[in-house]
């Protein structure tokens, strides 16, 4: 039996890698929380704090979290200002894939 596991947002959205991180995860299939943090080595309290800005990912894990949800979360939106809420569209963006 797979638990389903979920996060827990703050009223602020603290940084814009936490905003697309938590689209990216709303719009994917059920599990695919746990299959991140699976593939990045993530606990949940980690991944709690990174959402509630306690936590920056460093450059090593920002990128294992781009690679991981297919270039939705890049980097540097890690330390950028949010664009909106936690449920505003998201705008898409085009990466050169090379310079992450």
């Amino acid at each position: 039996m797979t638990t389903k596991l979920r996060l827990h947002l703050c009223v602020r959205v603290p940084n814009e890698g936490a905003r697309r991180l938590a689209h990216w995860i709303q719009h994917e299939p059920v599990g695919a929380l746990g299959k991140l943090l699976r593939k990045t080595g993530i606990g949940q309290i980690t991944m709690e704090r990174m959402m509630s800005g306690d936590v920056v990912p460093d450059a090593p894990l920002a990128y294992q979290i781009f690679a991981a949800t297919r270039c939705a979360v890049p980097i540097n939106d890690w330390d950028a200002k949010p664009e909106g809420g936690w449920f505003d569209r998201v705008a898409p963006r085009e990466h050169d894939r090379r310079a992450a």
